[in-house]
């Protein structure tokens, strides 16, 4: 009898604990706020939005909405359902940015082509984080995805839905605890100087200095680029990788390549749908003249490559055009123009799955491959 009154204790207790996992709120969606102009310049309207799963295919995201230069910025609170950690992946055409739990995860706030970026983080079930996303579009295609998946699933990603976000917190909510910036120290009024006393015959008094009083004032609102003083909007690079503030060396050690050893090109960014090379390449391309300087026995060809989207005849132009850009570069550069060939294959040699827009990105590359 004593053995089965402690099974039914430890039973019970199991039930009561899974009742507590099963019976979490049921979230509605993001707050989102969309305004006119790509710096958020001028509010249109507010909606509760389900998921972040846009492309709105060169159409207005709502009413009284243009289809290009516009912003968006969502906000509300991500419940996680279990302690793991978590991989999340966005699709952005044109700006994004990502935050949680006070963290920013994502910044690529700038012109671009459907590029990809997956983050991971470590969260604690049952607690809520508080989820910003911003948002720009400034011309032609749309997109904004934001998915997640457990790290140590076999699952797949899946969009974040309506189920774990929350506009508001709910009564019995447990937010984590964000720290809050310090505040600035007070300011100290500088003291009001003497006025210059010109010499006269009778000499007037000299005014006591007025007590400073300080004026609060309403802080600014904050400027949406933080990784740089000013905001440009280049023209939409078509590349994978988005250009961290300090993009790392992502070139290995070519002298150990064997022949025909491929070599991607991660920090290349090019208009769209030209074959014109962004500021931002630069880095990648002067590290890859000092490689190429220090590597004088090494022969390679570029390759260019592209999707399957469009006309194929014009894909075909484009990779082998910008393949040659590339070469140019180097050879402007002091790289022995023998060691290069420069090859377009258009979109022939897919890396991804051209059909699934989020990985598509990744076919519209620029290689290296030895010889």
């Amino acid at each position: 009898m004593k053995y089965t009154f402690t099974w039914l204790i430890v039973l019970l207790s199991a039930v009561h604990t899974l009742a507590q996992t099963s019976a979490l709120p049921v979230g509605d969606g993001l707050k989102g706020a969309y305004y006119n102009g790509m710096n958020f310049e001028e509010l249109v309207f507010t909606r509760i939005d389900k998921r972040i799963d846009f492309s709105w295919e060169k159409r207005p995201p709502g009413p009284d909405m243009p289809s290009d230069e516009f912003s968006v910025r969502w906000t509300g609170w991500l419940l996680v359902p279990e302690t793991a950690e978590y991989e999340f992946s966005t699709v952005m055409d044109d700006g994004f940015r990502f935050w949680l739990g006070g963290k920013r995860l994502v910044n690529a706030w700038r012109d671009q082509d459907h590029l990809t970026r997956t983050v991971r983080i470590k969260l604690k079930a049952g607690q809520y984080y508080p989820i910003r996303i911003e948002y720009f579009q400034n011309h032609l295609d749309t997109r904004a995805l934001l998915d997640w998946r457990r790290v140590d699933s076999p699952d797949g990603f899946e969009p974040v839905s309506s189920e774990v976000l929350f506009t508001s917190l709910p009564r019995t909510a447990r937010p984590i605890p964000v720290a809050k910036p310090k505040p600035a120290p007070p300011a100290v009024a500088a003291p009001t100087p003497k006025p210059t006393l010109k010499p006269v015959v009778t000499a007037a008094p000299v005014p006591k200095a007025q007590t400073a009083v300080r004026v609060e004032r309403r802080p600014r609102p904050t400027a949406p680029a933080q990784a740089t003083a000013t905001i440009a909007v280049p023209a939409r690079p078509a590349s994978v990788a988005t250009p961290p503030a300090a993009t790392p060396d992502s070139l290995p050690n070519l002298a150990n390549l064997v022949k025909g050893e491929v070599v991607e090109l991660k920090n290349l960014y090019f208009e769209q749908g030209k074959a014109r090379l962004l500021p931002t390449s630069q880095p990648e391309l002067n590290r890859l003249v000092r490689v190429l300087r220090a590597e004088a026995a090494a022969r390679f060809e570029i390759a260019g490559h592209t999707d399957n989207v469009g006309d194929a005849r014009l894909n075909q132009q484009l990779s082998e055009q910008r393949a040659q850009v590339v070469r140019r570069y180097l050879v402007q550069h002091g790289v022995d123009s023998l060691r290069l060939t420069a090859v377009g294959y258009g979109g022939a040699k897919p890396v991804a799955d051209n059909r699934d827009p989020r990985l598509r990105p990744r076919n519209r590359r620029v290689e290296l491959i030895a010889r």
